[in-house]
């Protein structure tokens, strides 16, 4: 007797730091559960196509377990091929900023069993010239570091922080030059928050340099770096967030700040735009949810609101 169909869960078997065991990612799940979905090998040259049509077929969403970059390809396959489904992310690489971003659970089997009990999300869908992005996109030192991390062999935070010590104390600032439509941040809830924002100084400028410069749809970057924690990914706009190059006590004294989701640091600024035309002294290295991207010096961001399907779990804070 034939199997019925079920949604495919595709997995990079290179992504992450540790080995993927669909195995142990199905167990843990109600047999109800677990016959609703079966585990696929995927990986480059991502033909996303009949795994997306596979899903469609049965209603959606497209479950992918991988790490950002995988998440980020998958992503514009589906927008490519106008969004008949909703992506459904599951944890499984070095870093899972998006899942961070979203409150997923980061422990896959968890994170499975919740999407599937989950939601659908109309997130923002920001593009950077006109390709488009999930969490967020960078300049300068966070991009040199992406680039440079994607040629040293091995993953994992440890990779990642030693890209980061090659180039901390070499990477220069840049100019910036701004036309841009800018939103006010958002107002806070909590009584100390309110006490906080009397005391603030008012909405800050457009830098006119940057270290390192982050367009954010959601809030962190990988592995629970708070980098714009006022993202909002319904807003229909981004969070701009520039981090100061710290020094050695700064290593101490700030950096911890960064991960902690309410942590304040002066390393840090933020604000927000709804579109941005960027011009930089020189070309730079640029990345999109952690992938290299090219060099340039001129930069167009723009945002549809609204306009990508998210599958998220009831953890998420938006609706």
């Amino acid at each position: 007797m034939p199997h019925a169909p079920k949604l495919p869960i595709l997995f990079n078997p290179a992504s992450g730091i540790a080995p993927k065991d669909p195995d142990a990612l199905l167990r843990p799940l109600p047999k109800e559960l677990r016959d609703r979905v079966e585990p696929i090998p995927f990986g480059p040259p991502w033909d996303f196509e009949p795994p997306i049509a596979a899903a469609a077929r049965l209603g959606g969403p497209l479950f992918v377990w991988g790490g950002d970059g995988t998440l980020h390809h998958a992503a514009r396959a589906l927008q490519a091929c106008g969004g008949p489904v909703a992506l459904a992310a599951i944890p499984g690489g070095s870093g899972n900023g998006l899942v961070r971003g979203l409150r997923t659970p980061l422990e896959p089997a968890g994170a499975l069993r919740r999407l599937l009990e989950g939601r659908e999300l109309r997130m923002d869908l920001p593009r950077l010239d006109g390709v488009p992005f999930l969490n967020l996109c960078g300049t300068g030192f966070e991009a040199a570091v992406a680039h440079r991390f994607d040629a040293m062999p091995g993953r994992g935070f440890t990779t990642y922080l030693r890209a980061c010590w090659q180039l901390w104390r070499t990477w220069p600032e840049a100019s910036l030059a701004w036309e841009a439509e800018t939103a006010p941040c958002p107002t806070t809830k909590g009584r100390a928050e309110r006490i906080r924002a009397a005391f603030r100084a008012p909405e800050p400028e457009l830098p006119a340099a940057a270290w390192s410069l982050c367009f954010a749809n959601l809030p962190t970057y990988g592995s629970g770096l708070w980098i714009a924690p006022q993202a909002d990914p319904t807003d229909g706009a981004l969070q701009w967030a520039t981090l100061g190059r710290p020094g050695w006590l700064d290593l101490l004294t700030e950096t911890p700040a960064l991960f902690r989701e309410g942590g304040h640091t002066p390393l840090r600024r933020e604000g927000r735009v709804r579109r941005a035309t960027l011009r930089l002294e020189r070309p730079l290295p640029w990345h999109l949810d952690g992938e290299p991207a090219p060099e340039r010096d001129r930069a167009d961001l723009t945002i549809d609101a609204q306009a990508f399907r998210m599958h998220v779990t009831d953890a998420c804070p938006w609706t």
